[in-house]
């Protein structure tokens, strides 16, 4: 099995956080959970199908997908062998491509094709080696970089949401950046696709994994450190994102979930 992160190229720092590489040769079926994290991303499948529950009911996935900002945890299942690419975006990075409204999209995960061209990224799964895969990733990538605009107040609002680790109230965002909390609400909903406010409970419930790298002895001292005022309400944000209560969820588990939320 392999789990993988690497970094994009200097001229995508602004538009992808990293690209992440799975493959397991392993045929038998397994079960993943995907838990909200913050990001949306592009995801090709280069081995067999993968299939997809979402809304309750198993659909089977394209080879080329988009998973946009999701606010509750899914499942996906694999068909055969595991072998996968992902491109994993800024919260921004969305809109700068394909200049379309995120909340749309919200809670989606859709073929590719729906909103460009796959194109060039067609040559990625007969290439050869990781190395050339990513490299196919980052050239489709820089031909979309002619689209891009700045959208550097909603950037300014997300840094500060993930300095603070979620932290941080809307009130304090609008003084910062001088809009109003109507006009960030309305401004991150179509950039990033959720609620200010929503989109901080996901940064908060995050923090939560990087908290247990050092604090595994008590759940009240990880409640408050992750910025929660009780145990209960922690609870249950916690079983809100992962459908487990924190007590329950195998923390060490080598999966899906894990290697996207611990970094």
């Amino acid at each position: 099995m392999l789990f993988e992160n690497r970094p994009p190229a200097r001229l995508l720092k602004d538009l992808v956080k990293e690209y992440w590489i799975f493959e397991d040769l392993d045929h038998a079926s397994s079960t993943q959970k995907i838990i909200p994290d913050g990001y949306s991303e592009i995801i090709i499948h280069y081995g067999d199908p993968y299939e997809i529950n979402l809304r309750g009911s198993w659909e089977s996935q394209s080879s080329f997908l988009f998973s946009s900002q999701i606010s509750k945890y899914f499942h996906l299942r694999n068909t055969g062998i595991s072998k996968m690419i992902g491109i994993k975006l800024h919260p921004t990075a969305f809109f700068e491509l394909f200049h379309k409204e995120v909340s749309n999209y919200t809670d989606q995960v859709i073929s590719l094709d729906h909103l460009t061209s796959v194109g060039e990224l067609e040559k990625l799964k007969a290439a050869y080696s990781i190395n050339d895969k990513v490299e196919l990733a980052e050239n489709w990538l820089l031909d979309h970089l002619k689209d891009i605009s700045e959208q550097t107040k909603i950037r300014k609002c997300i840094s500060m949401i993930f300095d603070s680790h979620g932290m941080i109230e809307i009130e304090e965002i609008s003084q910062k950046i001088n809009l109003s909390t109507r006009q960030v609400e309305r401004l991150f909903k179509k950039v990033v696709g959720l609620t200010p406010k929503f989109y901080s409970r996901i940064i908060r419930f995050n923090y939560i994994f990087e908290v247990m790298k050092e604090q595994k002895d008590s759940w009240v001292k990880t409640a408050l450190q992750s910025g929660y005022f009780d145990q209960s309400h922690f609870i249950k944000n916690f079983k809100e994102f992962t459908g487990e209560e924190p007590s329950a969820y195998g923390f060490d588990k080598a999966n899906l979930a894990n290697f996207f939320l611990k970094k």
